[in-house]
């Protein structure tokens, strides 16, 4: 369906106000390319755009010439109007940035901290709160000026209901880290596993794609799929786990090159990949491996094409149609998800479904 009025949207269960912000808060659109990539009349985006513009959430910016046809007005969300904190946890660190809605801005304010390698939940709330804090202080910023507070960490993570059911952080399971943050600092709080920070980046730049992703790096292993530009996830938002695959000595240990022994290892992570890549694919009739992460930007090029070859030579067809892509993508593109996965949390705020 198309839908030209809102009626249209109410029959559709789609807020195309929202996706509208979802998509300027992270580039500049202009309207005509808006109607492509969201299937509506051009009608119906104006008249958005134009309710948008006119409170204030949405401005104008250049007029970008294409070479054919009328040049185009381009739109980005209005920026001041509201901010985030996003703070990343890993065994002995806390890295935070404090955000403009608008992710096309600059961080502005930076946080980096130690943090015991394991600690109590109440610990952590604290340290959170201190964070945010000296993040507004740095910034020049009111508490109150924070519309959403998102926090990634290793482990089990319920998104929905930001429950962390285990975390190499905690000596503990089945944390309800979410409520405790909310009533600790009286910020709206989303729970994050880092993998889907890159995941759901991954899924954003490439509507519409089927995949299963790698993501090795910084002592972990990240893994995520996505079936037709939805990255999947399991009850109650529960990002999947793939550390629980039955693979001799652990899979997640599995993933790693020592400078000692380059060759032999190199070997050894292709052979896991390989073998993660069977347990997974086939199961949704995937056949596109995106393989990317620190231990991919530094040794992709020696380990990819081993794993490509046992695909290429294994005697099930299923298995021999998977192509691996990989994907340099950066150390700071998990980050970077984070940062948009906060300011869609924002866009739920500001836009209230009709």
């Amino acid at each position: 369906m198309r839908p030209d009025d809102s009626d249209g949207e109410r029959e559709t269960g789609v807020d195309y106000r929202q996706q509208i912000l979802n998509i300027l808060h992270s580039e500049n659109d202009s309207r005509a390319e808006m109607t492509r990539r969201l299937g509506v009349t051009k009608a119906y985006i104006t008249k958005l755009t134009s309710r948008l513009l006119v409170d204030g959430i949405i401005e104008e910016r250049e007029v970008k010439e294409n070479g054919a046809g009328r040049p185009q007005q381009l739109l980005a969300v209005t920026p001041g109007q509201a901010y985030s904190v996003n703070i990343m946890l890993r065994r002995g660190s806390l890295q935070g940035t404090l955000n403009d809605y608008n992710t096309q801005l600059p961080a502005t304010a930076t946080l980096n901290a130690s943090l015991p390698e394991v600690m109590t939940p109440q610990e952590l709330v604290r340290q959170v709160g201190e964070g945010i804090q000296a993040l507004c202080v740095q910034a020049g910023l009111r508490g109150e000026n924070i519309r959403v507070a998102s926090v990634a960490l290793q482990g089990g993570i319920e998104h929905t209901t930001g429950c962390v059911r285990y975390c190499p952080l905690f000596p503990e399971n089945n944390i309800n880290l979410m409520q405790m943050l909310e009533t600790h600092t009286g910020i709206v709080t989303r729970i994050y596993n880092i993998a889907h920070c890159t995941n759901y980046l991954l899924a954003k730049s490439a509507p519409s794609l089927s995949y299963v992703a790698f993501m090795p790096g910084f002592g972990s292993l990240g893994y995520g799929y996505c079936t037709n530009g939805e990255p999947g996830l399991g009850e109650n938002g529960f990002y999947p786990e793939i550390v629980h695959l039955p693979y001799d000595g652990g899979i997640e240990p599995a993933f790693n090159v020592e400078a000692h022994d380059i060759a032999g290892t190199v070997q050894k992570t292709a052979e896991a990949l390989y073998y993660a890549i069977c347990c997974t694919a086939p199961i949704h009739n995937i056949k596109l491996v995106i393989a990317t992460g620190e231990l991919f930007e530094d040794y992709g090029d020696s380990i990819l094409p081993i794993a490509q070859n046992r695909l290429d030579t294994n005697a099930n067809p299923h298995i021999r149609e998977i192509q691996i892509r990989h994907y340099k993508t950066g150390h700071n593109y998990g980050w970077k998800g984070l940062v948009q996965l906060s300011s869609d949390s924002i866009t739920g705020l500001l836009i209230k479904p009709e």
